[in-house]
Formats: C-alpha cells, structure tokens, sequence
C-alpha cells in the first residue's frame, strides 16, 4: 500500500538501495538527518538561535515539520534528490505509521553537504546586527 520506488533506479523503497540516504518514521526525521550529517553542534546552535530570535523569520517550526525542514536545508543541495512519504506497517496493525524516505546520488555527499550548509547558516551574522567591537577591525564601513 501507498509503495514508493526511487526516482534514480526504481527499487523499491522496501527492498533499498544505494540512493536510499535515509527512511525514517517522520517523528524521528529530522534528528536522524542532523545525526548522519554529524551536524548536532551546528544545528543546536541554530535551534538556539531561532528560539532567541536572532533568525526568526519564518512561521513554520523545522525542528518537527519534514517538509519544512526539507524545504528550508535539503531541497537546494545539489546531491538531493527528492524526498517521499511512505506508509508501513509493523507486526501490529496499531503499529503502523508514516515514514520519509531521502533520496540521494550519493548520500555520503548529501550528508556533508548539509553540515556545511549548518554550518554556513551559523556563521552569518544576523541581519542588522552590530560587529562584536573585537571584529572592529576587521569590518569595512
């Protein structure tokens, strides 16, 4: 029921294969992305960031939405290759629940290339913002 195939090479998302970066139940989604891109420093820091404020500009909370974390850090990566929504079963009927799978090229590149996207999001400077006085002179004017 509701069976996905990859986009790449059309197995089918039960069997996997090599362009399966990730299937995970959607609650656990965004924190098996921020773990297989090593990316737990960044990303609390932009967690952090968003809840002072410093990069509050969108309604939506990407620490639970799969498609608003999709849309925000994965859709522009160049070795992204779609993202789906699956459901499975588990031994029980009242086990069942839905699953987003990750397609990649190679996933590998896709997970690193998601750190550096973390990682570049935590380095700019909040809009607005005044330097530190110890980047004083480091800054143009």
């Amino acid at each position: 029921m509701n069976q996905r195939h990859c986009p790449i090479c059309k197995t089918p998302a039960f069997r996997g294969c090599h362009h399966l970066a990730l299937a995970a139940e959607g609650r656990e989604f965004v924190r098996r992305c921020v773990e297989l891109s090593n990316g737990q420093i960044p990303w609390r820091t932009l967690c952090h960031q968003r809840k002072t404020g410093e990069r509050h500009t969108e309604p939506e909370d990407f620490t639970w939405l799969e498609t608003a974390f999709c849309d925000k850090f994965l859709k522009h990566l160049v070795w992204f290759n779609g993202m789906d929504h699956e459901w499975r079963t588990g031994p029980r009927p009242d086990q069942g629940g839905f699953w987003v799978l990750v397609w990649s090229r190679d996933p590998q590149q896709m997970w690193w290339e998601l750190r550096e996207e973390f990682e570049r999001k935590c380095a700019r400077a909040p809009v607005g913002a005044e330097p530190s006085p110890w980047l004083i002179w480091l800054t143009p004017r």
